[in-house]
């Protein structure tokens, strides 16, 4: 199987270890932009959403207005928080005419280095048959998340929900929905050991 190790940076996704044969087979990673205030994310709409068999579009947003929801998020016509977009497609050229349709907003990453959206990366470096899913900042229409999974279900399998329920849950399995943005200069991350996680607080 083609994995992604020059082009993405890899987030392991620990859901895969568990989530049954369907799910195991996937080559999932994702990335997203540190800045970004994802713990204040309240609404969200779809830009486009594109698979070689169209049955399975409908099923894929379900999938994934399930998740979003189920986290609070609500799905809006007008002034989202975040814009959304999915495409499977079968080759470079049907992920460059995807991606040309998505009025201005750009794929490629711009933060940090040496990963998921390097500026370098181009539709062409996407294995045909990959699932991908990005996460827009509507106000600057930069990509702020984007998540691949690599034959994510088998063809006689991916058009029942219960399956493409599975890929949405484990593509989504590392989102940060805490992330609040960057550290302020004057906060540091204090331990909180009663709960075993890190927590940030300001220094005096």
């Amino acid at each position: 199987m083609m994995t992604f190790k020059n082009i993405f940076s890899t987030a392991a996704v620990a859901a895969l270890l568990a989530a049954g044969p369907l799910v195991a087979q996937q080559d999932i990673h994702s990335d997203y932009d540190p800045s970004f205030h994802f713990n204040k994310i309240k609404s969200y709409s779809w830009a486009k959403i594109e698979t070689p068999d169209p049955m399975v579009e409908p099923r894929l947003a379900a999938a994934v207005d399930k998740i979003l929801q189920g986290e609070g998020w609500h799905q809006v016509d007008k002034n989202p928080s975040v814009v959304i977009s999915a495409v499977e497609a079968n080759g470079a050229q049907a992920y460059a005419r995807f991606y040309r349709q998505l009025a201005g907003y750009n794929w490629h990453r711009g933060w940090g280095g040496d990963g998921l959206m390097d500026g370098a990366a181009s539709p062409s470096h996407v294995p045909a048959g990959t699932l991908v899913v990005d996460m827009y900042d509507p106000s600057t229409k930069k990509l702020v998340w984007r998540a691949t999974a690599l034959e994510p279900t088998d063809a006689k399998e991916k058009t029942k929900q219960d399956d493409v329920d599975k890929t949405a849950k484990v593509v989504f399995g590392q989102f940060p929905w805490k992330v609040g943005g960057p550290v302020a200069a004057n906060a540091v991350n204090v331990p909180d050991t009663s709960a075993g996680q890190t927590t940030t607080g300001n220094v005096p």
